[in-house]
């Protein structure tokens, strides 16, 4: 491995790191292969599930505990046992419950359905940017999403359920009525993201400048972003800021409603035979009737939406703003060191006097 190593503006060195480098480095991407995935999947996709689906009453199946006030408090802890306990707005009690129920590697639950969900999205979407003109182009995310009914109904089981005996295959739900159930959702959800993927190019053209656009797929593979807006005045930073501040908003206030509901929708197609590791109410406060009763058998959009009360909008949201913290600490910590790492091993190798004048 050579790095070029730069003492002015004329003179520079290439620096060959020592063969032993090599092993380091591999033994950091080790390391860091399951950091990446536990920062890309477990922290933002996996733990918010247990906000969304879970039911803070509890339900008729749960234990009547006799004793005083005392006696309740002591069984205050986190288990598969005891699963009106679960906190689902700390990371740590969830990183608990999913270490009781099937060890460390349960943090990792689904993931293969999440990597065969997006080599089967990322295929079309790749085609569509490349040579499908817009509008038509933004088709390219629903039609995969819609298709894939099935299995991301299926993670989301995966995620919450107890392990289960049965293949990946057997526990895959029927089309028809997984696609009845949540097709109404996917497609507002889907809508959701691609207004609040194009909200701020609109804001920043409503008020006159560029908005920067990375879009490595299209034929021309240009970076579109003027360059003399690089270095704007107060303004340009004011307008800036005006426009993630509403691109956040809308995230809030468009994508995570619909994700809600979808979640909730898919969680009501839970398996009977499969036991959630998590308080959850299959009726959604009596309005789904079993479908063996004469009912559909899964919660409508009005059904999973008006059944999140506001407590579990509030878990929600400190579970986000804890993930994010926890998530830029894990990355600091790494960079640092990495760097450190890295810094010391250029030092100790590098040649004495070789950069010295």
């Amino acid at each position: 491995m050579q790095w070029a190593l730069y003492h002015d503006d004329n003179v520079h060195f290439a620096y060959e790191a020592p063969w032993w480098s090599r092993v380091v480095l591999l033994v950091d991407l080790a390391i860091l292969l399951p950091l990446f995935i536990i920062f890309n999947y477990t922290l933002p996709r996996v733990y918010p599930v247990f906000a969304i689906v879970q039911d803070k009453k509890r339900g008729e199946n749960d234990p009547i505990r006799l004793g005083n006030v005392a006696d309740e408090r002591a069984l205050d802890f986190n288990s598969v046992d005891n699963p009106s306990r679960i906190n689902s707005s700390s990371p740590a009690a969830i990183y608990r419950l999913l270490v009781d129920t099937d060890g460390f590697m349960a943090n990792f639950r689904g993931f293969s359905c999440a990597l065969l969900q997006s080599a089967v999205t990322a295929f079309p979407v790749v085609i569509a940017a490349r040579y499908v003109p817009f509008p038509f182009g933004r088709l390219s995310r629903l039609l995969p999403a819609l298709a894939m009914v099935q299995f991301s109904t299926l993670w989301l089981h995966l995620i919450i359920s107890k392990p289960s005996p049965r293949s990946f295959w057997r526990r895959v739900p029927s089309f028809g009525r997984t696609f009845s159930a949540t097709w109404k959702a996917v497609v507002i959800h889907w809508a959701s993201v691609e207004i609040t993927r194009w909200l701020p190019y609109w804001i920043a053209s409503s008020m006159g400048f560029d908005w920067p656009c990375f879009n490595l797929l299209m034929p021309d593979n240009t970076y579109r972003f003027r360059l003399d807006m690089a270095t704007g005045d107060m303004v340009l930073y004011s307008k800036c800021a005006l426009v993630i501040l509403v691109t956040i908003i809308g995230s809030i206030c468009f994508i995570v409603p619909s994700q809600v509901v979808l979640m909730r929708i898919q969680a009501s197609l839970l398996p009977i035979e499969d036991d959630a590791i998590i308080p959850f109410d299959r009726s959604f406060d009596g309005k789904v009737v079993p479908s063996i009763l004469g009912g559909r058998g899964y919660a409508t959009i009005s059904d999973a939406f008006y059944t999140f009360t506001w407590a579990s909008w509030k878990n929600l949201a400190i579970l986000s703003i804890k993930i994010i913290l926890l998530s830029m600490s894990l990355i600091g910590f790494v960079a640092f060191l990495l760097i450190a790492q890295w810094s010391i091993i250029v030092q100790r190798t590098l040649e004495p006097n070789q950069y010295n004048y």
